[in-house]
């Protein structure tokens, strides 16, 4: 019997898409012991769609959180999953799953989760990885294996306890820092290729009207998150060949760190974990992105 696991999804103004992604969780050959939909104040029919499966499917639950003006979107997501945890912490689960209310899910995402938390015990927090659909077509998103993205993100329980949730960032990365927390307390974090899912917008079309606005966030994310100068450069430069708009988008999130520095925005981040990913991003610039044994996965024994 496998061990028992919860869902958290914040959701705002979410649907268009939020039936989608109710259905997929709804066929998954191992289903939650509940699902807590936090509805963060959402003025579109969000919560009439959550409400109607509700009253279908008993492990679904509704909640409405009050969303404070004040908060910037990034922040308000967090505190919205935060809530949504509160509500659960009495169960018996061992997994918290956290996910976006614009993803599509194969049918057994999550039995492959667990199936990886189970053969690897320093496993912390694990994902899968999401391609965007665009106009109809896939497109792949880079990432870093040790990165897992929130919209898919899976924390064994005692970890996510141990770092204390997710820290609500202005601009955003509560994921990557999340991820980082977790390593420095001594849990591995992963994020499976064989695993895909779909995500059907841009990457950072939350909140962004435009992809040249989100490539533009992105840079004042990495800002908040304390990203060594020298990572963001070689980052920037990579994925300027990779990602829409080509050249321009890796300009464009240089910009956004840049302006993040003139501002002289607050950064969020505990100060041992800025030292940390700073000493990390350094390792991975000069010893060409290896990943040292001690942190990786062995994936064929999964």
């Amino acid at each position: 019997m496998r061990p028992q696991y919860v869902i958290v999804t914040p959701a705002h103004n979410e649907g268009r898409y939020i039936g989608d992604t109710i259905e997929s969780v709804i066929r998954q050959t191992v289903l939650p012991s509940c699902w807590v939909i936090v509805d963060d104040g959402s003025t579109d029919d969000t919560a009439a769609i959550v409400q109607s499966y509700a009253r279908q499917h008993g492990f679904i639950r509704y909640h409405l959180r009050h969303r404070d003006a004040s908060q910037t979107y990034f922040a308000s997501n967090v505190y919205a999953i935060m809530e949504g945890v509160s509500l659960v912490t009495a169960g018996d689960h061992a997994f918290i799953a956290v996910l976006d209310s614009d993803i599509t899910l194969p049918e057994d995402y999550y039995e492959q989760i667990l199936a990886r938390f189970e053969a690897e015990p320093a496993l912390g927090v694990a994902s899968g990885i999401y391609e965007n659909l665009v106009a109809g077509k896939l497109e792949k998103v880079l990432n870093d294996r040790r990165s897992t993205p929130k919209a898919i993100q899976v924390f064994r329980r005692t970890c996510f306890e141990a770092i204390g949730g997710y820290v609500p960032l202005k601009y955003g990365g509560e994921d990557t820092c999340a991820c980082v927390m977790a390593r420095m307390n001594g849990w591995k974090s992963w994020s499976f290729p064989e695993l895909k899912v779909v995500h059907r917008r841009p990457t950072g079309m939350g909140n962004a009207r435009t992809i040249a606005r989100a490539r533009f966030m992105q840079g004042l994310c990495e800002y908040g998150l304390a990203t060594h100068p020298l990572f963001l450069l070689v980052k920037s430069i990579r994925r300027s060949f990779y990602e829409r708009p080509m050249i321009l988008g890796g300009i464009l999130r240089l910009a956004g760190y840049a302006y993040g520095c003139v501002k002289h925005e607050p950064r969020q981040m505990p100060p041992e974990a800025v030292s940390y990913i700073r000493r990390d991003q350094l390792r991975r610039v000069f010893g060409l992105n290896r990943i040292a044994k001690e942190n990786r996965i062995r994936v064929g024994n999964l």
